[in-house]
């Protein structure tokens, strides 16, 4: 690349060895008084005023369109335009509305029923001052009453109470046997 072409980006920043130039530049006579020169041009050419159409230009423009604007079937005052009316109202935007209501009222419910309240507190502290003073096995029959739902079917609580006996017999920790300790000073 010449060295005027490169003494023009500099000038509008384009370059981007900006440091080459300058370094260039201070070594070089004759290349600073070129970048004098144009430097001096490009300023003359920014402070020079933009020129703008002549005003005949415009006023031709402007009855053109005012005229454009007269002859259209458009109505220009607001007094002939529609009357305003509400906007409608369609099912879907009712059916949002009741849909986004229902699943508000299912989530209160669904909070309201997984909240413990008061009468849950009470019952598991009297439970647990109940389960202190009994014996162990007294402890694990009481659990297993208190587990049992209240309801009329004799076959199926009677059914129940035997699976939840059986499980309460097998988990026993005899059936486990002895455990053994595990030495961690040998790998």
């Amino acid at each position: 690349m010449d060295d005027r072409l490169r003494l023009i980006r500099y000038l509008y920043g384009e370059d981007a060895n900006d440091a080459a130039v300058a370094h260039r530049l201070s070594e070089d006579g004759d290349l600073y008084r070129e970048y004098e020169r144009l430097r001096e041009t490009k300023k003359r050419l920014d402070d020079r005023p933009s020129p703008g159409p002549d005003a005949a230009v415009v006023d031709r423009v402007v009855e053109t369109a005012q005229a454009a604007t007269q002859d259209s079937s458009v109505p220009s005052h607001a007094d002939d335009d529609r009357p305003p009316r509400s906007p409608r109202r369609t099912w879907t935007h009712r059916l949002q509305a009741a849909s986004a209501g229902l699943a508000l009222v299912l989530l209160a419910g669904l909070a309201w029923w997984e909240l413990p309240g008061a009468s849950d507190e009470s019952a598991a502290v009297s439970s647990e001052t109940a389960q202190q003073a009994a014996p162990p096995n007294a402890q694990t029959r009481d659990a297993a009453t208190e587990a049992v739902p209240a309801w009329n079917e004799r076959e199926e609580l009677v059914r129940i109470h035997r699976r939840i006996e059986r499980l309460q017999t097998q988990s026993t920790p005899d059936t486990w046997g002895t455990l053994q300790r595990v030495d961690r000073t040998r790998p």
